[in-house]
């Protein structure tokens, strides 16, 4: 086990330095989309958070670092019935648990706004808000790396059109669908004019939900006048909120993975978001998982010292007597040579169908016909020529091989 603990710490460590050798994996910056509003990377919320700052220079943003139903508690108390809040979250995916979704749809109802931008929304808030989501075809692009010049816009009406804003990475194919046109409004359409940014009205609040979160990275608000494309989403806000909150906690969280309503900020941090966010790192970390996948795979068998094949017992008994019968040939002895075949023969008939030959009659021979399958003709046959061979003096070779034969077709049987 040792050996194995060296080979793979050698491999991680050499494949840590090849990688940290090559300079074009020490200038590609990071690409985890973080939405963060302190991340300069490509997609960090630096700018997004400063652009967002800037609208509302006259109000103080507040920073939200812990789940909702907890924050939710918070502005309850400082609510009025008169204004309203905004509760702006952008992130990769947004994972949620029950009590967190009541909170938000408790939020909105009682009149404040909610806007969410994520590549995956939790189902169990867009079931609440009867809202589907569809974003295979997004997927699929980002798992084949089929980038290209993609496109988003704005919603002004069927008879206008509105301007679009494009970078070249992966395509915005997220939409919307299956929401009540009677208390929804699109807003934004993705390049295939589907609906991606729509408002949602849900008792005194809305519900802003739009579905394609890197457009509020640096790399997208730097490319051109994209910026502008920011402004037009927050000029659908309404204007004047009491109380603005950013949130910085629910960033980069997996669909896969579902809160407890004990998690808090912390639980985005683990070994594995860090290896992922340096790229030496994870080739060695993947390159370790295949060497110790191909250990595994050539070393499956278990290594032991042969162990000798233990043939099984032999029946010497035959073995004996043919040898024995081969020496009293050899003298052409043929009287003891009978002698010891009936011997033999006798004693197969009493270990074999445990029945006695100290008398040989109509019931012996009627015994040994039913457990052998001898036909009892066959067996009073054989017996009488044993009875020949016992009663008379001289045995001859045509009389010995009758005896033999009889004797081995009866064996057979």
């Amino acid at each position: 086990m040792k050996k194995v603990i060296s080979y793979l710490f050698i491999l991680f460590a050499a494949a840590t330095l090849m990688q940290s050798c090559n300079p074009q994996k020490r200038v590609l910056p990071p690409l985890v989309e973080t939405y963060r509003k302190s991340d300069m990377q490509p997609f960090g919320g630096y700018i997004a958070y400063k652009e967002f700052h800037n609208l509302f220079n006259d109000r103080y943003i507040e920073t939200v670092t812990d789940p909702f139903d907890e924050e939710w508690k918070n502005i309850q108390d400082y609510s009025d019935d008169n204004k309203y809040s905004l509760y702006f979250l952008i992130t990769k995916n947004l994972v949620l648990n029950y009590s967190e979704v009541k909170a938000f749809l408790d939020y909105v109802r009682a009149g404040n706004d909610l806007f969410i931008s994520a590549d995956y929304i939790d189902t169990r808030l867009l079931e609440n808000i009867n809202c589907n989501t569809e974003r295979d075809g997004e997927i699929i692009d980002e798992t084949k790396g089929l980038m290209h010049n993609t496109k988003v816009s704005m919603y002004f009406g069927d008879n206008f059109n509105p301007p679009s804003y494009s970078y070249y990475y992966y395509p915005f194919l997220n939409s919307l669908s299956g929401y009540d046109t009677a208390f929804a409004r699109v807003l934004g359409l993705n390049e295939k004019n589907t609906p991606n940014y729509i408002i949602l009205f849900s008792g005194k609040g809305r519900i802003y939900l739009h579905v394609a979160p890197r457009i509020f990275s640096n790399y997208f608000l730097m490319t051109g006048d994209n910026y502008k494309y920011l402004e037009n989403v927050i000029s659908y806000l309404r204007s004047d909120p009491k109380n603005i909150y950013w949130d910085e906690y629910y960033k980069n969280t997996s669909p896969g993975r579902r809160r407890d309503n004990n998690s808090n900020a912390n639980d985005n941090f683990s070994a594995l978001s860090v290896i992922n966010q340096h790229p030496p790192l994870l080739w060695a970390f993947w390159l370790t998982i295949v060497g110790l996948l191909l250990f595994i795979f050539f070393n499956i068998k278990r290594k032991q010292r042969i162990i000798n094949i233990v043939k099984p017992n032999t029946n010497t008994t035959v073995t004996f007597t043919e040898t024995v019968g081969r020496l009293y040939l050899q003298k052409k002895d043929n009287n003891h040579i009978a002698e010891k075949m009936i011997t033999y023969f006798y004693e197969h008939i009493r270990n074999k169908y445990f029945i006695s030959t100290a008398i040989i009659n109509d019931e012996f021979l009627n015994s040994l016909s039913g457990k052998s399958g001898i036909p009892k003709e066959k067996a009073k046959q054989l017996f009488a020529l044993i009875e020949n061979i016992q009663s008379g003096e001289i045995v001859d070779d045509e009389k010995l091989m009758q005896l033999n034969s009889q004797i081995e077709n009866f064996y057979k049987k």
